[in-house]
């Protein structure tokens, strides 16, 4: 079906937009509706724009012909999913085609006995955990927006939710997609691909590489049994050791999330939380497992906190577990209702920088009172990831620049700390200004690289994660030229290619954020030993070895072992090709999806990328 396609005057020469809705009409339907273009041009937030046209496409057989029109008429695609996103990242526009994928929405099959599922990128993610709790199984990523967000929005995010700290994130759940790229061409990347980590870029990568038409996703058992623990605390800093204390004692919880004495306070004057309000800080706590796993788990946190708390509940029923999360989950609802406004904002830091972001934060709040009614600080503590969430009255003349202000300000302070500017919800053109921050002109120039090479053209989603180039930025086309031979089937190992430079053997254990930092030189044997004696271990790295470097081991890592390298790998400092110029990419944060993931090329990549300095990992406690 096309609706009104608009047609050149009489005789004058049609509009590329024109041309290609003419002719993209048989893959989908073509809307030109005003009223239309302006409901689904913008996202959950009311942020975005009207485009030239929208594009529902009859179904993912149409997303390549569809895309190679695009080309061919050299029109910008936005794609939207469920619109939830929090950082304007789908910025509809003039001369723009809005390509709904929300249609997309089969669950194409599920495999009880692999646990896995096919389904297409629309499905929310909420609907995928209805069909697959039958076979008594789930999607591990839980983002609260899971009502809304799409599995595909979920995977071009690389969101979280509160349960990451156990299950991890969805780039630990995605066992393959099959994507159109820019100009059409299709491709599927796989978990299991030999090679620089395609599937990791394209995760997070912000619906800017390409299409994705199908996913094949990883399923786990629900969990027997689930109980919820509740610590007040003193102090920020209390708050922050016990939870500390709680993971050096080798249990992982399945969730941890915070919330301040402001936040606590200021809700309470919408709804009852139910916290206690002399508290400093309040950490929610879930265990899970079995019944045996889930007596003991709760056992020692229990006692850990009866140490260090000033109120300890316990809730074991599931209407004494929601009564305990409602007052964390409730207050986006409760907020609308009243209706003052409000804005959950999103930055990542060591979990041992919690408290002194905490104070950052209520910093800001203090000056900014005039225009903003408090900010909360909440989210999953259990693995530094904070959604500081701004509350203000909308008739408030100053709340716009004050809430602009805010966010600013916490942004940098987070950098300030060792920290990301985003850890779930994506750079968008919310957080653009600040990638030259967060990342050197040589990290973005190799980012821009990957980029020109997934979409020289720059049509899918353009002004979105990347900022403009500056003029210090180097040319990097060595390490273009190597992402274009991975998409074109693999990279050539050359022989003289260094996988790693310098003598850096030094290695580092943080047990307050459980990571792993070690030179590229370490040996593996010096590395287990170090691990052994801090009583910790590291999935990435082989109980034998002997003297080969944990550069080499990344850098021509195979089969099971890039396995256990991709789940473990937090950052990486390197080497870009194009001068050997030194640059970092992620952190010892255990989230940050700012900018593409870039450390990911460099896994079995035997140095086409540059070479390794140091890598950063995971690490748990056994004992």
């Amino acid at each position: 079906m096309s609706t009104n396609i608009a047609q050149a005057p009489t005789g004058t020469e049609p509009t590329a937009l024109q041309r290609f809705a003419a002719a993209a009409a048989a893959h989908g339907d073509v809307i030109t509706d005003v009223g239309v273009l302006a409901d689904r041009g913008r996202d959950y937030w009311g942020v975005g724009g009207v485009a030239g046209l929208l594009l529902r496409p009859h179904g993912r057989a149409d997303i390549a012909p569809i895309m190679r029109l695009a080309c061919a008429h050299n029109v910008a695609i936005v794609p939207r999913g469920g619109a939830s996103n929090c950082s304007g990242g789908m910025m509809a526009a003039p001369g723009r085609v809005l390509l709904d994928l929300s249609g997309l929405d089969r669950i194409l099959h599920i495999d009880a006995q692999c646990r896995c599922a096919r389904v297409e990128p629309g499905v929310v993610n909420a609907h995928l955990q209805t069909a697959a709790a039958p076979y008594g199984l789930c999607f591990s990523p839980d983002p609260v927006s899971a009502d809304l967000a799409t599995v595909g929005g979920n995977i071009i995010e690389n969101a979280g939710g509160p349960h990451a700290l156990k299950y991890g994130v969805t780039y630990n759940h995605i066992l393959s997609v099959d994507v159109v790229l820019p100009d059409g061409s299709t491709v599927t990347f796989s978990a299991d691909d030999e090679g620089p980590d395609l599937l990791g870029v394209l995760i997070g990568s912000e619906g800017t590489l390409g299409i994705i038409t199908e996913a094949t996703v990883a399923l786990r058992p629900v969990a027997e049994v689930t109980h919820t623990l509740m610590g007040a605390f003193a102090t920020a800093r209390e708050a922050a050791d016990t939870i500390a204390a709680i993971i050096a004692t080798g249990v992982v919880p399945a969730a941890v999330e915070w919330l301040d004495r402001a936040g606590i306070a200021g809700l309470q004057q919408f709804y009852d939380t139910g916290y206690p309000l002399d508290a400093d800080s309040i950490v929610l706590i879930d265990v899970d497992g079995t019944a045996a796993e889930v007596s003991h788990d709760q056992a020692v946190v229990e006692r850990v906190l009866r140490e260090r708390a000033t109120e300890v509940r316990i809730a074991e029923g599931d209407k004494d577990r929601a009564a305990l999360w409602f007052g964390r989950l409730n207050a986006p609802h409760s907020v609308v209702r009243s209706g003052k406004g409000f804005f959950i904002g999103d930055v990542t830091v060591p979990r041992d920088r919690i408290p002194e972001m905490q104070e950052a934060i209520q910093a800001t709040a203090a000056r900014h009172a005039d225009g903003l009614l408090f900010i909360a600080v909440c989210g999953h503590a259990g693995d530094g990831d904070l959604h500081p969430t701004t509350f203000y009255d909308r008739d408030n003349p100053l709340a716009a620049s004050a809430l602009e202000a805010a966010n600013n300000e916490i942004i940098e302070a987070a950098l300030e700390l060792g920290g990301t500017i985003t850890g779930e919800h994506g750079v968008g053109t919310e957080k653009i200004q600040f990638m030259p921050k967060r990342f050197t002109a040589v990290e973005l120039a190799a980012q821009r690289a990957i980029k020109q090479a997934f979409d020289p053209a720059g049509l899918l989603n353009p002004g979105v994660m990347l900022p403009e180039r500056s003029p210090d930025e180097p040319d990097a086309e060595q390490f273009g030229a190597a992402v274009r031979a991975a998409l074109a089937g693999g990279v050539t190992p050359d022989p003289d290619a260094p996988l790693a430079v310098g003598d850096n053997a030094d290695i580092t254990v943080n047990l307050g954020n459980l990571s792993l930092l070690v030179g590229a030189a370490a040996t593996i044997e010096s590395v287990n030993r170090h691990l052994d004696e801090h009583g910790v271990a590291c999935a990435a790295i082989p109980t034998t070895g002997g003297e080969r470097s944990v550069g080499e081991l990344v850098a021509t890592a195979a089969g099971p072992e890039r396995d256990r390298i991709r789940h473990a790998l937090l950052g990486a400092d390197v080497t870009v090709v194009d001068g050997q110029s030194p640059a970092r990419f992620g952190a010892e944060t255990m989230k940050d999806v700012a900018g593409y993931d870039t450390k990911r090329l460099y896994i079995s990549a035997h140095g086409a990328f540059g070479a390794l300095v140091a890598l950063i990992f995971k690490i748990n406690v056994t004992g």
